[in-house]
């Protein structure tokens, strides 16, 4: 499900990516977008959802509980249906904080997942408040590695990220996460 709204969202290979460059959130999101066009189309990773379709389905969950409650609570007025509403309403916020729990525990600012000839790879990211460094952190079957850079050095003075010298990061991370496998 994931994979199609991904798709049809596809970044457009000819135009740059653009952000406004006082937007940290934007500028993250952008380089992030970039990093992922980048492993996708030129190293040929296959990219997976199955962190995403695992929280589109607690999310889902959580819904169908919310309106069962709704339907149930139509179907028989309050007075009657004080019970189902009180153990729907107390599902949903169950079922949500452990989607808060996935997103903290699992996800951890996960922005792609993927696999090359059967060696999966994962990759995060993070920028701390009040800070211009860009952390990404990239986990594959064989390697983990950490990278910080300022965000300054991949864009220009119109908020562009620079695709060439972000190509060549993601060049150093995809060889350094495969080292030593066939995938090289």
């Amino acid at each position: 499900m994931v994979k199609k709204i991904v798709e049809k969202w596809a970044l457009d290979e000819e135009k740059p990516v653009k952000v406004e460059k006082y937007d940290k959130v934007a500028v993250k999101n952008g380089i992030d977008d970039l990093i992922r066009k980048i492993i996708t189309k030129k190293y040929d990773v296959v990219e997976s959802f199955r962190t995403r379709d695992t929280r589109l389905g607690i999310c889902a969950v959580a819904c169908a509980f919310s309106l069962f409650g709704v339907i149930y609570d139509f179907l028989h007025p309050f007075p009657l249906s004080k019970v189902v509403l009180a153990v729907c309403s107390l599902s949903y916020f169950s079922i949500t904080g452990m989607l808060y729990l996935w997103e903290w525990f699992v996800e951890k600012g996960t922005f792609y997942e993927g696999s090359h000839n059967g060696t999966h790879i994962k990759l995060s990211s993070s920028m701390k408040r009040f800070c211009g460094d860009y952390h990404l952190r990239g986990e594959s079957d064989l390697h983990c590695i950490e990278f910080t850079k300022c965000i300054s050095t991949w864009l220009d003075e119109e908020g562009t990220v620079l695709q060439d010298k972000v190509e060549q990061e993601v060049d150093y991370i995809y060889k350094e996460l495969f080292k030593g496998s066939k995938a090289q």
